[in-house]
């Protein structure tokens, strides 16, 4: 939220104007080598990423541990899968919701206190990249040997893990023919006039970043012919609407969609049994794993041209850790490494998450990610219009 983002920056500036501490915290008058390195990016060899994963093994058995605070709970099934494949470290991880994440990471990186070693988190509204790995203090690592199986579209900014999407879901059973829409312009129509949900842009991050997506980059050009592909007809822009984004989605709020706090209740709502003119809905692609246990029918749809930006889960090493190549390990590990062993990475691999290698193929069921319409994510354009493109949907009412 916005205020979460600017106690954030604070907190950074805060971070930045630090001396050096003895655990190796990073300002910007932090002494370099001959190599620019400073003493913590030297000793860590943090910029090596040609390390093979025993070498990284024999190093991390001198340090014994390595520590990850995670956004998932799967994180735990990790921490053992892990000490099973590299005995002697112990591998200790956290579950902590995003913002917590974010507040607990800075506050001990400004306190000189560096706990984390890992950090599994999604940048999704930029400001990873542009607050915390420019300003060194998350570092990408990402091993040769794994990047060679990902497309460097991912790894620009961030060491993508698995890519998950907000997708547009409808009732399967009700619809037993199919999706009842297919152009994303088609929710903007009169039928679906309250009969959409979704959670409010205004309510967190992730949600507010989703919508900047239709206004930046391909996309308004890519909604404006979708337009025009639909109704014949060029899309005339409305008064405060600067491209065919921010007609979207005035369009769409114009539509009286109907917020609700959570994708959990998204789902249940279009998801359950038994509806004659259920609702369709935004969601977290996750939700269609709980189909079978929930005794759900959702499906999702494909939406064209864009069903919006992908939310990415990082991995990121945190500078000045005490355990940076058994950081190096773990992340090579979580990957699924070279070895053939997935271990590390399974736990991931479910439905409604898609892994970026190209030699893993997605969990039974799966759409594949290449025949999904998808905006790309792009950190500096997020980053920069978020805050205006919230302002314009709150202006909206």
């Amino acid at each position: 939220m916005l205020q979460h983002k600017r106690w954030i920056s604070a907190a950074l500036a805060a971070v930045m104007t630090l001396s050096l501490t003895a655990c190796g915290g990073k300002t910007e008058t932090a002494e370099v080598n001959e190599n620019g390195e400073t003493e913590w990016e030297a000793n860590a060899d943090i910029f090596n990423m040609d390390q093979t994963g025993e070498e990284l093994y024999e190093l991390a058995k001198q340090e014994g541990k390595v520590t990850f605070y995670s956004i998932s709970s799967r994180c735990t099934k990790i921490a053992e899968a892990f000490e099973a494949k590299y005995p002697g470290i112990e591998c200790e991880s956290f579950d902590i919701s995003t913002n917590e994440l974010l507040e607990k990471v800075t506050r001990e990186h400004e306190a000189g206190q560096h706990t984390a070693d890992v950090v599994h988190i999604k940048d999704q509204d930029g400001s990873l990249w542009n607050e915390y790995v420019q300003n060194k203090i998350f570092y990408n690592y990402l091993p040769t040997d794994i990047s060679e199986h990902i497309d460097p579209v991912y790894t620009e900014t961030q060491v993508p893990l698995y890519i998950e999407l907000t997708q547009l879901f409808y009732n399967a059973e009700a619809y037993p023919d199919g999706a009842p829409i297919s152009n994303i312009w088609e929710i903007t129509q009169p039928e679906w006039k309250g009969r959409i949900m979704m959670q409010n842009p205004l309510d967190n991050v992730s949600w507010g970043s989703w919508i900047t997506g239709f206004c930046t980059g391909e996309a308004p050009d890519q909604l404006a012919a979708a337009y025009k592909e639909l109704t014949g007809e060029e899309l005339t822009l409305s008064e405060g609407c600067e491209n065919a984004g921010y007609e979207f989605l005035k369009r769409l709020h114009d539509n009286e969609p109907i917020f609700t706090s959570s994708s959990d209740e998204i789902a249940e709502a279009v998801g359950t049994r038994g509806q004659t003119n259920p609702p369709i809905g935004f969601c977290a692609s996750s939700k269609l794993r709980k189909n079978v246990d929930n005794d759900w029918c959702l499906a999702p749809i494909n939406l064209y041209p864009t069903t919006g930006i992908p939310a990415i889960n990082t991995l990121y090493v945190v500078e000045g850790c005490e355990h940076p190549n058994a950081a190096k390990l773990l992340i090579r590990f979580m990957l699924g490494g070279t070895d053939g062993d997935l271990s590390g990475y399974e736990p991931f691999n479910t439905l409604g998450g898609w892994p970026v290698r190209d030699d893993i193929e997605p969990a039974e069921g799966s759409t594949p990610y290449d025949e999904l319409y998808v905006s790309a994510f792009d950190p500096v354009a997020i980053y920069d219009n978020i805050n205006v493109v919230r302002d314009f949907w709150t202006l909206l009412g």
